[in-house]
């Protein structure tokens, strides 16, 4: 912008009077509730009193608009406290709640509040594509190429900005997509307040004469032509409680999940447009003059991908699963937070000898203050995502004790009844040995009994004794001893490769082998002592291989229809070779399979004992059943 007086600011007198038309009908409805108007006085006739008053002051914004695309005379913008004013004046016509009526009756003021807003969303729209029409017709102006560049793409960050979450509302009808909006709105009208002042690089003013002012920015601006200023009074528009009844109704806790993820999402492009708009400022002629030089520029990319990555990763997971994303979401809104501050920190300076120009924009509030603010509110403070996250705990992994349980060191010194000790049937003994080239182990070459095949002592088969079969004593582990985990190693799920399979245990299996086995984990095994290990060999056997290839849970749940919003079934929940990985899930996102999964004779320990925390009888009886 060249010398001149900034319009929007001017507070030019006729703005003075619609300003104070748009405070004196706040009073409408307490002057009705004194008695002020006659009898005949309606609530409608308030409501549209209320409009009347306002709609001067959206008309002064309109003319001012024109005035700067004409540029008429040495002065042309549009302020931020036009902007301001313009918000408040649609706060201040929209109805009250209480003034509403029931939604079947009451049909004109939900239509009214979506027309103006697709209205103020329009001029946002019309006032930003001229903008980028003024720039290109002026491209020849300025010195080099990479100026028209940085230009354009600053302008298609903030085209993207803005216009993500106005399509989420008007289009999508998304309650999610408006409280979000609404939290936009709020943080420009602090950025803005914050900007008032003389020494500010803030936004003051936007005029489609100009992309930006002093220099191409280095993260997201609102300078970038004239439109986005608009974006607080398409908030304020939103917020009416007129227009949430266009929207689409879904549940509270699942609404302030999608606003998180939303959040994350607008953290990734504010992420991106620092890594992007800071590369081409490598290019711009005369950069020696940037304070930082290239390290801070390099820097600023470097931290913005950092940014960017970790909301998407948050993102994609608390969409998907909220209950294990919630703590990710909140992790990323933090890391946004502190590298935020660094990039507010490392802005660069420019200097003309007289003065020094700091490129701080609105972009370095949003990513460090204003969308992890958002985050955080949304999945920590309303009611309902605390009862939501309060019932939906985070699913054990399936995998990954080891990284944080304590184990046996390999080759330690073996004791009397540990692992590798050499006595008869247990594991490292010679009859029986686990892993040595005996019949019916793991790893015997060429011989029946290899892993996979229904023979004795087959590694995985649930055995008498063994956790999870019919005669098996809850707690009692699946996985019987690896090499690879020793004494003290939590059970955890595999993932079996493609070409094996589970098969059932064969009849034939030594009873003398089974016993000394079943000894040894009553030893070591958590929950499982010797009494009861004597207990379950006095049950009847299982049936063999002949009667059936799969073993068969007692008193397991009816299986239930497949859901179809999560493509889980029951027979999935209850089948042996369904990895440790896809139980956690479904337990996670098809609650209603939790039984199945809780009488799955392969359900590992952790997520066992997790199911057994919830309190739902299906779950617990199934858990009683296990054990029978």
């Amino acid at each position: 912008m060249t010398g001149g007086e900034k319009i929007g600011d001017s507070f030019h007198f006729v703005v003075i009077i619609v300003t104070v038309v748009s405070v004196l009908s706040l009073a409408l409805p307490y002057l009705a509730r004194g008695g002020v108007f006659p009898a005949t006085w309606t609530v409608h006739q308030t409501r549209l009193a209320r409009q009347v008053a306002n709609a001067p002051y959206a008309l002064a914004v309109v003319v001012y608009v024109v005035l700067d695309i004409f540029k008429v005379g040495d002065v042309y913008g549009v302020g931020t406290a036009f902007a301001l004013g313009l918000a408040g004046a649609v706060l201040a016509a929209q109805p009250r709640e209480t003034e509403m009526g029931p939604e079947n009756l009451d049909l004109a003021a939900p239509k009214t509040w979506r027309a103006v807003t697709l209205g103020l969303a329009g001029l946002a729209a019309v006032t930003m594509l001229i903008s980028l029409v003024m720039f290109l017709v002026n491209a020849g102006d300025y010195n080099g190429a990479m100026f028209v560049v940085s230009g354009i793409v600053a302008w298609l960050f903030l085209v993207g900005f803005v216009g993500w979450a106005v399509y989420g509302v008007l289009v999508e009808r998304s309650p999610s997509w408006r409280l979000l909006l609404v939290g936009l709105g709020i943080s420009l009208v602090v950025i803005f307040l914050f900007g008032s002042g003389d020494s500010s690089s803030f936004l003051q003013v936007q005029s489609v004469h100009a992309l930006f002012f002093v220099a191409p920015p280095t993260i997201l601006s609102f300078q970038a032509g004239l439109g986005a200023i608009f974006l607080p009074a398409i908030a304020a528009a939103v917020s009416s409680p007129a227009f949430r009844r266009t929207l689409r109704t879904e549940e509270p806790s699942t609404t302030w999940v999608r606003v998180a993820v939303h959040a994350l999402d607008y953290l990734a492009i504010v992420a991106v447009s620092a890594s992007v708009l800071s590369a081409l400022w490598i290019g711009i002629p005369g950069r020696d003059q940037v304070d930082v030089g290239l390290g801070g520029l390099i820097t600023s990319i470097i931290l913005g991908l950092v940014v960017a990555g970790g909301a998407v990763y948050a993102r994609l997971t608390l969409a998907s699963r909220p209950a294990n994303g919630r703590n990710l979401a909140l992790g990323a809104a933090g890391l946004a937070f502190v590298i935020g501050i660094v990039l507010l920190v490392i802005a660069p300076k420019l200097s003309n000898g007289f003065s020094e120009h700091k490129l701080v924009a609105e972009g370095h509030l949003l990513l460090a203050f204003a969308l992890p603010a958002i985050v955080a509110f949304a999945l920590t403070v309303p009611k309902e995502i605390r009862t939501y996250f309060a019932e939906n705990r985070p699913a054990p992994r399936a995998a990954g004790q080891a990284a944080y349980q304590w184990s046996q060191p390999q080759g330690g010194q073996p004791q009397h009844g540990q692992y590798g000790a050499q006595q008869q049937g247990q594991y490292g003994a010679p009859q029986g040995q686990y892993g040595a080239p005996a019949q019916g182990q793991y790893g015997a070459p060429q011989q029946q009994g290899q892993y996979g095949a229904p023979a004795q002592g087959q590694y995985g088969a649930p055995q008498q004794g063994q956790y999870g079969a019919p005669t098996g004593a809850y707690g009692t582990p699946t996985d019987q001893g690896s090499p690879e985990g020793g004494y003290g190693s939590a059970p955890v799920a595999q993932q079996p490769a493609a070409d094996q399979q589970w098969q059932a245990p064969s009849a034939s299996a030594a009873p003398d082998s089974e016993i000394d086995q079943d000894t040894h984990l009553a030893g070591y095994a958590p929950g499982v002592s010797a009494a009861s290990v004597s207990e379950q060999h006095e049950a009847p056997q299982q049936p063999s291989s002949s009667e059936g290839s799969q073993p068969v849970a007692q008193s397991a749940p009816a299986p239930v229809a497949p859901a179809a919003s999560h493509g889980y079934t029951a027979e999935q929940a209850l089948d042996p070779s369904t990895t440790g990985l896809v139980l956690s899930q479904i337990v996670q996102e098809a609650p209603e399979l939790r039984p199945q999964v809780a009488a799955n004779p392969t359900t590992y320990p952790a997520l066992l004992d997790w199911l057994g925390q919830l309190g739902e009888p299906a779950v617990d009886e199934a858990l009683r059943n296990r054990q029978a």
